[in-house]
């Protein structure tokens, strides 16, 4: 049986980790501290400390937080074959500030930000190959982290433009062979689904759940708003969403 590495088991590569654990597979979650250990040994998951060594038949998830983190573990890996499958967890900053229709082949942004982000993607696809798939993902949150706290600590977000939030497209060096393993535990992480909310929609709604005043929002922002196309995320990994509608992860379960 495969064995399954996360490294940077934390925010979202630990619920991933645990997901695996769950099924009955041998996983190890890798963490730049001892933190979350004990949390990760109670849900089956072998904790570790430090980069992981893993070999040709291991399959990979990097789910470490910040370009710059991604890119010195790329260069830590780049002595040794990308195992069976290597998954890189990045982001639609990769696009900067797009307008108009979005998709896996829309250039990157030109501002700092895009310019790092597409720089850790062309490191792990030159490392990877065709064992690697990159997902850009948009915002990831829970209570407790993301746009919630503001509001749950009972103060009225602040003023926002009226955009949306960004939904999860992905890309795959080409061709990419279809094989389970990490891709498909990434398939069953939350994604957002069109429509997708404005922040005024959201922030809206949030209030008048926890009965705040109304919040107040600067005039809609003077460029196109970005429409992410979703549609290839939606056929190679068939992701079965936590909440088809977005109004229901307002409501605690």
């Amino acid at each position: 049986m495969s064995r399954f590495i996360v490294w940077g088991a934390g925010e979202l590569g630990g619920r991933v980790a645990c997901a695996l654990a769950a099924e009955g597979r041998a996983v190890v979650g890798a963490t730049a501290t001892p933190a979350r250990h004990e949390a990760l040994r109670a849900a089956g998951v072998t904790p570790h400390l430090g980069p992981p060594e893993p070999t040709p038949d291991d399959h990979l998830l990097l789910a470490l937080p910040g370009s710059e983190r991604q890119i010195l573990a790329i260069s830590a890996l780049a002595g040794r074959s990308a195992p069976a499958r290597v998954v890189l967890i990045s982001s639609t900053g990769y696009y900067g500030t797009p307008t108009g229709d979005v998709r896996e082949d829309t250039p990157p942004g030109d501002d700092p930000h895009a310019t790092l982000v597409a720089s850790a993607e062309q490191a792990f696809a030159a490392w990877a190959g065709e064992r690697g798939v990159i997902l850009r993902t948009g915002g990831l949150y829970r209570p407790g982290r993301g746009p919630w706290p503001p509001s749950a600590a009972g103060a009225p977000p602040p003023p926002a433009p009226i955009a949306p939030w960004p939904s999860s497209t992905t890309r795959t060096p080409p061709p990419p062979p279809r094989r389970p393993g990490a891709p498909s535990a990434a398939a069953r992480l939350p994604q957002r689904h069109a429509p997708c909310p404005t922040r005024e929609a959201f922030y809206s709604a949030a209030c008048v759940i926890l009965d705040l005043p109304l919040p107040r929002f600067e005039r809609p922002l003077r460029r196109p708003l970005a429409r992410y196309d979703d549609s290839r995320l939606r056929a190679d990994l068939v992701p079965t969403p936590a909440h088809p509608r977005w109004q229901e992860a307002l409501v605690p379960g």
